[in-house]
């Protein structure tokens, strides 16, 4: 029941999430939270995630809930096989791409 009642209290954080930072997304799994976005190169991508984190925290701050922030990752799926060099802000951290997560769609 727990993993329920969790999800029914974050389910504000979507749509004042996806509000403030036009074209992010956000998915929850159990006790996750993803956010997603699209974007014409990682620095685009980067800076609406960057976006989501501060929005996401914003939100946690006036609701009394706290995010592990270490356990934050970032991957890229692009077509482009050059590794992505920006960086999402995430509070007072800078977490780069996941290179071994980071994935190039192609023929």
């Amino acid at each position: 029941m727990a993993p329920i009642l969790f999800v029914t209290y974050l389910s504000g954080i979507f749509d004042e999430v996806e509000a403030v930072v036009p074209g992010v997304q956000g998915l929850s799994f159990v006790d996750d939270i993803s956010w997603w976005a699209e974007g014409k190169n990682d620095e685009e991508v980067a800076a609406k995630l960057s976006g989501a984190a501060a929005a996401a925290a914003a939100w946690a701050d006036r609701n009394g809930v706290t995010f592990d922030q270490g356990k934050t990752e970032v991957a890229l799926f692009h077509k482009k096989r050059t590794a992505p060099k920006a960086t999402v802000t995430v509070g007072d951290s800078k977490v780069p791409f996941n290179k071994e997560a980071t994935r190039w769609l192609g023929v």
